[in-house]
């Protein structure tokens, strides 16, 4: 299973207007999902228009480009693990459809790149949207509690929301012919939820007219070892040197990197230490030897743009003959795509 590197989590700034806080207070039969710490969602929604798709050679989306008035422009990367929603007929459809200037809604990972635009792992897209309350929306199922009627009562959300279902519920299976009933729905099961009125109480409560049943994610990963060399893939290419997974991040040779992705990579010394900037066109990132946070600024000219200063989990270091070592995910500030697929690092 792929891995995303990631740089930032956006702390739930774009949660949709039907959602709930991540904690909950205990309720009746329904324990507290998140006692005392806060939980990062198990996604964040968007909702924008599509700018431009980027396809492989098979035509298949790889990339989708939004802009949203609200939140900005985004990319959403695309995998085998996104699903998609048609919201009024509750079905699956066919994403070689989607078209551009078309208007979505996308529940990405809550883990987002500091580039600029940022980027995110699209989980669900969801097409055809009704103007008023009842679009399908995506929820992990925290904990399944059946009343004496038969009815469940399905705890969603980090503790923030209920959904009650019960016999009229319509219960779905994602691009299967499967049968399957509200029994299916179990701890950890990923669903598409239709739904209208929530009850202002706390937690959020609402009752589903469909359930969606999507398909697990394996988790099945290979376990990297400190130190361990890794393969990369840049622009699709394969280079003649490797990166070290050191400290649950993945180091690379940052001047050889920067040359083969296109950019330009500096070296100076100041008052403040050794400075090493890695450079596009119009993006410059800064990072410091020996310090663990590296940020990125604008350089097109009268334009204000910075990233926050980001650590990426070790500081980036020189080793003689003066070859500079820094995180690979220093590149998603330049609008780079980073993958760790196993111990192979992809970059385009």
């Amino acid at each position: 299973m792929n891995r995303k590197i990631v740089a930032f989590i956006l702390g739930g700034a774009m949660l949709c207007s039907m959602s709930f806080p991540v904690m909950a207070e205990e309720i009746e039969n329904m324990p507290n999902a998140a006692e005392d710490t806060v939980q990062a969602p198990d996604s964040v929604l968007y909702y924008g228009k599509i700018m431009k798709m980027k396809r492989d050679d098979t035509e298949a989306i790889q990339q989708i480009r939004l802009n949203s008035e609200r939140y900005g422009e985004y990319i959403m990367n695309v995998s085998e693990e996104t699903v998609w929603i048609d919201s009024e007929n509750v079905t699956a459809f066919n994403p070689a459809d989607l078209k551009e200037n078309e208007r979505v809604y996308v529940f990405h990972s809550p883990a987002v790149t500091a580039s600029l635009p940022p980027q995110s792992a699209a989980i669900a897209v969801v097409r055809n949207i009704p103007q008023d309350a009842g679009c399908a929306m995506y929820h992990v199922v925290d904990k399944v509690t059946q009343a004496e009627d038969g009815s469940l009562q399905i705890l969603t959300d980090n503790g923030g929301l209920i959904l009650s279902a019960d016999e009229k519920t319509d219960v779905v299976s994602y691009l299967t012919k499967n049968i399957v009933t509200l029994e299916d729905i179990q701890e950890g099961t990923r669903i598409m939820a239709w739904y209208s009125a929530v009850a202002e109480s706390y937690p959020g409560q609402a009752y589903a007219n469909h359930i969606m049943i999507l398909p697990n994610i394996e988790e099945e990963e290979e376990v990297l070892q400190e130190g361990q060399q890794i393969t990369m893939e840049l622009d699709g290419k394969v280079p003649n040197m490797t990166g070290r997974y050191e400290n649950g991040t993945v180091m690379v040779p940052v001047a050889a990197v920067a040359r083969d992705l296109g950019f330009e990579a500096k070296y100076t010394v100041d008052e403040d230490g050794e400075l090493v900037t890695v450079e596009s066109d119009s993006f410059s990132v800064h990072l410091r030897i020996g310090q663990d946070m590296i940020f990125g600024v604008t350089k097109i000219e009268g334009a204000v743009g910075m990233t926050a200063p980001q650590n990426y989990g070790k500081a980036p270091y020189i080793v003689d003959p003066g070859v500079t070592w820094a995180p690979a995910e220093l590149f998603t500030m330049l609008g780079k795509t980073v993958t760790l697929e196993d111990s192979n690092l992809v970059i385009e």
